[in-house]
Parts: C-alpha cells; structure tokens; sequence
C-alpha cells in the first residue's frame, strides 16, 4: 500500500468518526449503524478492509450484525471500522 492510500484510509476514517458520532442514539440497531458507515466510506471513495464490528457492553470486540440483526445499541457502544 502507498502512503497516498494511507493517508487518504486516515482522512475517510476521521470524518466517518466525527459524522457517525451524533447519528448513534440509545435504540438504534446495530445493523443501521454499520450500514450507515459502510456507505459513508463507499461515498468518500473508499473501500472497507473488513466488516463495521459493533460491540455492546461485555462483549469485546468482532461483533458485526448479520442483515437481519435487529439488536438495538445501548450501553457502551464500541464501533470498529477501516
């Protein structure tokens, strides 16, 4: 990868975690939420390197909601994405 690539993969990520910041409410599934962030890095002209992973509370990390996971965020919320 160049560091072109490198810095434009920084740039989407910075503005997708400022963007996607005040759309996640108590309630909200998860499913919406990486959908909502997929999209915003196809629209920024990237491409995801993995699947968004959402974790909720206890659970660590890796989560990522199948198309019809209708599990609402709540709690500690933590949003993983590239």
């Amino acid at each position: 990868m160049n560091e072109e690539k490198i810095i434009k993969a920084g740039q989407i990520a910075s503005e997708i975690k400022l963007w996607i910041k005040p759309k996640i409410k108590k309630g909200i599934p998860l499913l919406e939420i990486a959908e909502l962030i997929e999209g915003k890095i196809f629209d920024l002209g990237g491409n995801p390197a993995f699947p968004v992973n959402l974790s909720i509370d206890e659970y660590a990390a890796h989560y990522t909601p199948s198309h019809d996971d209708k599990t609402p965020a709540g709690g500690l919320l933590k949003v993983d994405f590239g």
